[in-house]
């Protein structure tokens, strides 16, 4: 599998607001990282962005205090984008943007 096509993947159904579809991508990605132990540390920016990008949707759906639970999730995993140095890097960081604004224009 290659990741960086599959994070490409990933900015696009952002962009589109496709925030389930993403959510599952994310999750296959996740799932497939986290039992390998050279990319373990990886895995969880991975699940941080599970949880950041089915949060908007759980907002939308009205669903606010499971959509704020899980943005924490996502929160507690968010500094190892900057922290942990891999070839993903600037993929985990376009996402990251996206997602901000993506919640700035539906969670105020």
């Amino acid at each position: 599998m290659d990741i960086n096509l599959k994070l490409e993947d990933i900015i696009l159904l952002l962009k589109e607001e496709k925030f389930v579809q993403a959510h599952d991508v994310l999750e296959e990605l996740w799932r497939e990282y986290k039992n390998q132990e050279s990319t373990r540390k990886e895995s969880f920016i991975l699940k941080a962005f599970v949880n950041a990008s089915v949060s908007i949707e759980l907002y939308n759906m009205q669903r606010f205090e499971h959509s704020n639970n899980v943005w924490n999730t996502y929160l507690k995993y968010e500094n190892l984008i900057d922290d942990l140095k891999s070839i993903n890097n600037i993929n985990y960081k376009k996402i990251k943007e996206i997602i901000y604004k993506k919640r700035e224009k539906y969670i105020k």
